[in-house]
């Protein structure tokens, strides 16, 4: 009995090893994972995995479609939470941080030329760049990102999630993109995207990242497949981490700025030039800082935002 058991378990596993190598199919209930998944461009390196919406296929309607590089199987339950926000396919390629430099060119071109085509043809999709949303962590996996959304009409919607400061190419117009990361990678995106002719709001809007949670559970597809008119920016808001400033406080103040949307949708903005009077204060956007000048004096410094979106106004007393 026991050989018998014994002989089992080796066809079994060696039936499991053989599906691995013949880039089979493992399905389970709301998801199918391809192993070395068959590409032209990348050969049969690499997994994709394909989160869907019910537990079945086919489909009983038509979704709009996620792709998150870097992303397995193993994160089903995360991004079944996505999902519970955003009912869509989702794609996750477990792509790695040396893939993004070794195999560039290759990435780029599976991902424009042979992804999207094999998603729409065998899964129920809303096949238009409005519904498509491509996601990213990193700054190596953003610049991929980036030189895909070269193209309109692949992606309609971007979210790079700690990005850095390497913005070799902008993506195209009609790119909606949401930045997420800390206080430099925000203000080197915002300045970056404006000197290109991007709007904050209909174009692009940015949010501090959150160590919490998972990368891609910050990903606000309300804003970005929303209509232009819902995100124009309504106001702006602006606060401090103190009400008044010492003229000999060695420490910074912190100025937070928070963009209202039209769909009262809220998200962080970081000017890069604020407009003052008296000029008492000089403005760091990389740190987020206010420092009072050599030689200021007692007075209520008025704080304007100094490009075309709508201003805000803030106060700061300066005292001795």
């Amino acid at each position: 009995m026991k050989k018998w058991f014994l002989c089992i378990s080796v066809c079994l596993w060696a039936s499991f090893l053989s599906a691995q190598e013949d880039g089979r199919i493992f399905i389970h209930p709301g998801r199918e994972t391809f192993v070395h998944f068959p590409s032209s461009s990348l050969g049969n390196s690499y997994t994709v995995t394909f989160f869907l919406p019910e537990e079945f296929v086919p489909l009983s309607k038509n979704y709009p479609l996620v792709v998150l590089l870097g992303v397995t199987a193993n994160q089903a339950e995360q991004v079944a939470a996505f999902q519970q926000k955003t009912p869509a396919i989702v794609v996750g390629i477990n792509f790695e941080e040396k893939d993004y430099t070794k195999h560039a060119d290759k990435l780029v071109r599976f991902l424009t030329k042979e992804l999207l085509p094999y998603v729409d043809t065998n899964y129920l999709t809303l096949a238009d760049p409005e519904h498509r949303l491509l996601a990213v962590q990193g700054p190596l996996a953003a610049q991929i990102a980036l030189r895909v959304t070269q193209n309109e009409h692949l992606f309609g919607a971007l979210g790079l999630v700690s990005p850095g400061d390497t913005w070799k190419q902008i993506p195209a117009q009609g790119v909606r993109t949401l930045v997420i990361g800390t206080q430099a990678e925000l203000a080197h995106a915002q300045t970056m995207l404006e000197n290109n002719a991007r709007t904050y709001g209909p174009d692009f809007a940015l949010r501090y990242i959150s160590a919490d949670d998972p990368w891609f559970s910050a990903l606000n597809t309300s804003y970005l497949w929303a209509p232009s008119q819902a995100v124009q920016v309504k106001s702006l808001q602006a606060a401090t981490s103190s009400g008044a400033v010492s003229l000999r406080a060695k420490t910074p103040i912190y100025l937070r700025v928070w963009a209202i949307l039209q769909n009262k949708e809220v998200f962080h903005y970081v000017p890069s030039v604020i407009r003052m009077g008296p000029p008492y204060l000089t403005w760091d956007p990389a740190q987020g800082t206010l420092y009072p000048v050599p030689g200021a004096e007692k007075a209520t410094v008025k704080l304007r935002n100094g490009t075309d979106n709508p201003n805000f106004l803030l106060k700061i007393r300066l005292k001795k």
